[in-house]
């Protein structure tokens, strides 16, 4: 069997996918053109034209209702506006007669028109005023960064050479800080060296000075009891206090002592904790009346601080003398 390419008319084979002729594709769906076709109004289906029935359903086909008829106006067409020159008074008359509208406002003419180049373009007034401007504001941020007027303004490096002749150089040591020299161990020729039963003389003959300093803050705080308007509780509290960081300094250093008689080394210690408890009653009284609003009415408190630091200075009187190493 044979089919009829769409395109050129030739006959060509049923099973061929393109016209050997034009070599158009005959695979693909083909548009049907349904102008002319008729469909049931009933069931819908095709009919061929001029049936009056249809052959699916026997319906009658009614026959299409005629044209609405129209009055011809004698209408000119749009574009032919030259035809409208022509009528006379009766035809402008008529209905349906256009009539042409003009615009009372005329027309844009290209040197005012909004879109002209030169309207858009900013005025040369406008363009050395912005030029000006922006030299200005170029020109003093420059000046306002370099400054030239004082250009060492900003330096920070030093303009004077520094005397390195000495950098690094500490000066001359002849003692380590901290050195203690008085317990210094033995040099190569035997000198600056103590031995036990000195270092313990000398820490007996302090023993008695710093008990008389004890004595003398003792006394001022009675006084001051006394005349409690007059009295200063901070002084006193501070001589009392640096009292009893040097009887603290003192027992440390009876207790590094070695190689001396233990007896006497005990006997030291013990008259030194006699004198720090003297110091710590005395130092708590002067602080009362130091941080008291009314220091009258801490009196009492204050004379039993000074009772306290009597009772062990009479023990401490009692075994000073007995008690000397070098005895």
């Amino acid at each position: 069997m044979t089919k009829t390419c769409p395109r050129c008319g030739a006959s060509v084979d049923e099973s061929a996918l393109s016209c050997p002729r034009c070599h158009a594709a005959l695979d693909v769906t083909q548009r049907m053109s349904l102008s002319d076709a008729t469909w049931c109004p009933s069931c819908g289906a095709l009919v061929a034209p001029g049936s009056r029935t249809c052959p699916k359903c026997g319906a009658s086909l009614a026959s299409p209702s005629p044209s609405r008829a129209r009055r011809d106006l004698d209408l000119p067409e749009i574009g032919a506006t030259g035809e409208l020159f022509g009528l006379g008074a009766e035809d402008s008359e008529r209905t349906g007669v256009m009539t042409r509208i003009e615009s009372a406002i005329p027309p844009a003419d290209g040197a005012s028109s909004p879109a002209a180049p030169e309207d858009r373009m900013p005025k040369t007034r406008s363009l050395l005023l912005a030029a000006l401007l922006a030299v200005l504001v170029v020109g003093g941020a420059a000046l306002l960064i370099t400054h030239p007027w004082d250009p060492s303004a900003t330096q920070t490096r030093a303009t004077t050479p520094a005397d390195t002749s000495l950098s690094g150089f500490p000066g001359e040591v002849k003692e380590l800080t901290g050195q203690d020299s008085s317990q210094g161990g033995d040099t190569q020729d035997g000198e600056g060296s103590a031995t036990p039963e000195e270092e313990l003389a000398s820490a007996y003959a302090t023993l008695g000075d710093l008990s008389g300093r004890v004595d003398e803050s003792e006394q001022a705080l009675r006084a001051a009891c006394e005349d409690v308007s007059g009295a200063d509780f901070a002084a006193g509290l501070e001589e009392a206090q640096a009292v009893s960081i040097e009887v603290s300094n003192l027992i440390s250093q009876v207790e590094l002592v070695s190689g001396a008689d233990e007896g006497d080394v005990e006997n030291l210690l013990t008259l030194g904790n006699w004198l720090r408890n003297r110091c710590d009653a005395l130092t708590a009284a002067w602080e009362l009346g130091s941080s008291a609003s009314d220091a009258s009415s801490e009196v009492s408190s204050m004379l039993s601080g000074a009772d306290t630091s009597a009772e062990y200075g009479r023990l401490f009187d009692q075994s000073y003398d007995g008690w000397d190493p070098a005895a």
